[in-house]
């Protein structure tokens, strides 16, 4: 509905079962960090969320608990237990219309800040200008530096999965820029992104040398 794409109408043609605890194979996974990147509401069921944090840090992409699928479109509802599974979720992502629905802050920070009283440990919020990172002691943000906006489908998931991959090794503002620019250089072709750390690393050379 709008050029930058923030607000626009999804149709769905189906859905998947919903993921459950005794189907996840916890003795063949060896990871830090268990991101739960559902597509829409009832993918990721509530019990999944405690279930994962005891034997991970949790990372959720909040779509999957506010995008509900009816009459064949997208429509967005809060997450009514939100306050009672917040305290489980080391990473939350949500972009800036997900996270007035949760707040009802148009204000990103004061959103981000809202979240993390509710027990969030770090919150990441994108929008069409920026990404914005908040861990309850400082507020991080760098700017989106796409060329143009041809590959705009996917720009959470690729910004959330490149900063919960950095954060294993690196800080909040360090992780934030590659995360950025990865999702920069990602958006400017369709589909998923082709490329490699030196794509990124040269991409951050050429756009965001304020920032090295």
């Amino acid at each position: 509905h709008t050029a930058d794409r923030e607000r626009r109408t999804s149709t769905v043609d189906s859905l998947i079962a919903p993921y459950t605890t005794d189907e996840v194979p916890v003795d063949q996974i060896d990871a830090a960090i268990w991101h739960l990147a559902g597509l829409a509401g009832g993918d990721i069921p509530n019990e999944m969320i405690p279930f994962a944090a005891k034997h991970a840090m949790v990372a959720i992409d909040v779509q999957t608990m506010l995008r509900w699928v009816e009459n064949g479109g997208m429509v967005y509802h809060d997450w009514k237990e939100k306050k009672e599974l917040l305290p489980y979720i080391r990473f939350l992502k949500t972009d800036a219309a997900e996270a007035e629905i949760m707040t009802g802050c148009t204000d990103r920070k004061e959103a981000a800040k809202h979240l993390y009283s509710w027990g969030a440990k770090e919150i990441l919020i994108t929008h069409n200008t920026e990404v914005l990172a908040y861990d309850g002691n400082e507020f991080h943000t760098c700017p989106i530096r796409a060329r143009n906006l041809s590959g705009r489908t996917g720009r959470g998931d690729t910004t959330f999965a490149a900063y919960i991959n950095e954060r294993l090794s690196h800080s909040v503002p360090e992780a934030l820029l590659t995360a950025t620019a990865t999702v920069s250089l990602k958006m400017e072709t369709p589909g998923p992104l082709k490329g490699n750390r030196a794509d990124i690393e040269k991409y951050i050379d050429e756009f965001y040398p304020d920032f090295k």
